[in-house]
């Protein structure tokens, strides 16, 4: 038995190719996966984004990941304990710190020293799939996105 590989199907009226993009998911989440700090796909999305939110100067609650990721308050609770040092196995990626306002909330933060263990292996294994797929066009965006966010 032959097989034979299926075309797939363009997007009507679509103006940006997909595949570069999904090619850069796979990786990055393959990178993150493969790094044994994660167990699932929840505990690689809320990190994710965490370090985005964080990165941007806008740390999360409990709530905002929750209503932002549309993910019961409770599994937030739960994953992003299990990613803190407390309540993890290895080194914990994120850290529960005290709300400037409210000593009864908390706002997730990144633990420096364990995003360096991280190391930039999810966002370099994002940037040779984009790379391979669309070719000097992201080493064009990323030289001019270089010089605003360091």
């Amino acid at each position: 038995m032959t097989t034979t590989r299926r075309r797939r199907p363009k997007l009507a009226g679509a103006k940006f190719d997909i595949n570069g993009v999904r090619k850069a998911t796979i990786g990055t989440l393959s990178s993150a996966y493969n790094s044994g700090r994660f167990r699932t796909l929840a505990d690689i999305l809320i990190a994710m984004e965490v370090i985005d939110a964080d990165l941007e100067g806008r740390p999360h609650s409990m709530r905002s990941l929750s209503e932002k990721l549309n993910i019961p308050y409770t599994s937030v609770s739960r994953i992003v304990f299990g990613l803190t040092s407390d309540g993890g196995e290895s080194p914990g990626i994120l850290t529960l710190n005290s709300h400037d306002d409210d000593r009864r909330r908390k706002v997730i933060g990144v633990d420096p020293a364990a995003y360096r263990l991280f190391g930039k292996g999810p966002d370099q294994a994002a940037e040779r799939a984009m790379t391979d797929y669309y070719g000097q066009t992201v080493k064009k965006l990323k030289a001019k996105s270089g010089a605003t966010r360091g």
